[in-house]
């Protein structure tokens, strides 16, 4: 394997290395996003919303992430900056790492066997009617191996019926009825902090939000049913979820860009809607003032031009005609 060599660009991102690697162990791949967020904007720290918003997390998972960095040293609370990172301990013994949180390490549940499966049923009181639920949702009768999974999703995740269902609904209508597929799925949205049905809910309706939004963006631009290219996929990302942009907005620029070059341009789109976000304007009723600020500013310019143009119109001509007359 080739050597790395990291691009640092114009900034690099400082950590206390042995009170990350001693967290490491117990960290999940959410909270390394929420680590290097942190680190490399320390002002969003203040504006734990924000944070969310560029993470799609519930504030109760990034509440859970910044608390596990905390409690392994590497951020503290500083007055109303909710975390900074840590100086580097001046001890070379590393800190004793802490508690992991409880999630999975690996892409699948636990194993149970068929005694162990049914024993757990037999204990819990709902998980037959849950199983039953979840039969009904995907048409199929569990094999043994089907049933430990719902199983597991109840055991070792610890999620409860409504939980499980609302699962099972949104992956069935998603055209995806494998236990396997389900299961997966349950562990990395677990992974991500969504662990409760409020969280999936609000997570479901964003997921569904955007595709429908998506689809309108595609039928704006022409796109039908082709792939998107790389560049269009990002773009449309920013769109909708870095800058949140509503359709409404999104569908002025389309609009904007059309009257500039007389046709659709991703691209030009792109830049219009960059500058929308970075002037704070979120909104088609801000989007519409501005433009009009612009219009107006734009023609009383040209007029004071033209004005001015004409102003030396005359002037040169009375200057021609008495240099004619003699006078």
């Amino acid at each position: 394997m080739n050597k790395l060599q990291i691009e640092y660009g114009h900034g690099i991102i400082a950590l206390p290395k042995e009170r990350v690697l001693a967290g490491l162990g117990g960290a999940s791949g959410f909270y390394l996003k929420v680590l290097l967020l942190a680190c490399a904007d320390e002002s969003l720290c203040a504006d734990p919303e924000a944070m969310c918003r560029k993470l799609d997390c519930t504030l109760s998972a990034l509440e859970k992430a910044l608390a596990y960095w905390e409690k392994a040293g590497v951020f503290s609370t500083v007055g109303s900056q909710p975390v900074q990172a840590a100086a580097p301990a001046v001890s070379d013994q590393a800190p004793s790492a802490p508690k992991p949180v409880q999630r999975l390490q690996s892409p699948s549940l636990p194993s149970y066997t068929e005694n162990e499966t049914a024993s757990i049923i037999e204990k819990a009181g709902e998980l037959p009617d849950i199983i039953n639920l979840c039969q009904q949702i995907v048409g199929k009768i569990f094999t043994p191996a089907e049933t430990a999974i719902v199983v597991g999703l109840y055991d070792h995740l610890s999620l409860d019926g409504e939980y499980i269902a609302t699962l099972f609904a949104w992956c069935k209508d998603n055209g995806k009825r494998s236990l396997r597929y389900i299961e997966k799925t349950a562990i990395s949205l677990f992974d991500e902090g969504i662990d409760n049905t409020a969280a999936l809910t609000a997570y479901i309706k964003r997921k569904e939000d955007y595709n429908d939004n998506l689809a309108k963006i595609r039928k704006l631009l022409g796109a039908g049913a082709r792939e998107l290219t790389a560049k269009e996929k990002k773009a449309f990302d920013s769109w909708l979820n870095e800058w949140n942009f509503n359709i409404d907005v999104i569908t002025r620029a389309y609009e904007v860009t059309v009257d500039k070059i007389s046709e659709p341009s991703v691209p030009y789109m792109n830049r219009v809607l960059e500058n929308w976000n970075k002037s704070g304007l979120h909104t088609l009723e801000a989007v519409e003032a501005s433009l009009e600020t612009y219009r107006k500013n734009k023609a009383a310019a040209e007029a004071a031009q033209s004005g001015f143009e004409t102003d030396e119109f005359f002037e040169a001509a009375l200057a021609r005609s008495y240099r004619q007359t003699g006078n």
